[in-house]
């Protein structure tokens, strides 16, 4: 269930709680939901955010220390030198025993240069014209 959805249900959940049913249960059995989320919907209009819990990396912990080492050597390198997609043929020679696939390796990237501060920075042209000076036509 999308958020909007969700957001529409609490509302009719409030709705039948204040002008129906009235009780927690009877909106809960009518909606086929349960009592929980109709004491949430009646907390709040917002639905609360959903937090998921940590999860172990087990295969990506063998070489996550060795991933971090080089990206941090990587801010001293020269753009073109930088570790991308050859960072997974490294771990694939120098651990051979190690089994993460390579899209765990380019999430894992993504992520550290994320946190590093490393990520894109956002490119634009200003552009301001005096008037009458530019058109644009779409035929």
């Amino acid at each position: 269930m999308d958020w909007r959805a969700k957001v529409d249900l609490f509302e009719q959940l409030r709705r039948e709680h204040e002008f129906g049913i009235g009780t927690i249960a009877g909106v809960a059995a009518k909606f086929g939901v349960h009592r929980r989320m109709v004491r949430q919907a009646l907390a709040g209009a917002l639905p609360p955010p959903h937090r998921y819990p940590p999860r172990a990396k087990p295969k990506l912990g063998v070489v996550a220390d060795f991933m971090d080492k080089v990206l941090d050597e990587d801010r001293l390198a020269p753009r073109k030198q930088r570790h991308t997609a050859r960072l997974y043929r490294r771990i694939l020679t120098e651990f051979p025993d190690a089994t993460v696939a390579e899209p765990t390796v380019r999430n894992h990237i993504r992520a550290r240069k994320r946190q590093m501060g490393l990520d894109r920075r956002a490119t634009f042209v200003p552009q301001s014209y005096g008037w009458a000076q530019e058109a644009q036509v779409d035929w």
